[in-house]
C-alpha cells in the first residue's frame, strides 16, 4: 500500500470517528427515564499468560451477536469489552 493511500485511509477513518463521536453512536444512556429493557453482556477476557486462539474469537463473537440481537429488539445494551465482570480492567498499562 502506498503512503498516499495510507494517508487517505487515515483521513477517512478520522472523519468517520468524528461523525460517530458527534452522533454518540457508542454511548447508551441506560439511566434515562422511559427507557426500555436493558441487556448487559460480559465475557471472560483472555489472560496474558498464553496466546490468543480461535476459542477467544468464538466466545467474543457470541457476545457480539447477543448484544446486537437485543439492541435490534429495542433494548439498551452494554458490552464493556476490556473489563472483567467485577469491573476491573483486563489490562493495566503503566
Amino acid at each position: 500500500m502506498s503512503h498516499k493511500k495510507l494517508l487517505e485511509l487515515q483521513s477517512v477513518e478520522q472523519q468517520i470517528q468524528q461523525l460517530w463521536e458527534e452522533a454518540k453512536v457508542f454511548e447508551e444512556d441506560v439511566l434515562a427515564k422511559g427507557t426500555s429493557e436493558k441487556y448487559l453482556a460480559t465475557s471472560p477476557y483472555p489472560y496474558m499468560n498464553g496466546r490468543l486462539h480461535l476459542g477467544h474469537t468464538f466466545t467474543l463473537s457470541k457476545c457480539e451477536f447477543a448484544v446486537g440481537y437485543h439492541y435490534l429488539k429495542g433494548k439498551k445494551c452494554l458490552f464493556p469489552f476490556g473489563l472483567h465482570c467485577t469491573g476491573t480492567f483486563s489490562v493495566l498499562f503503566f
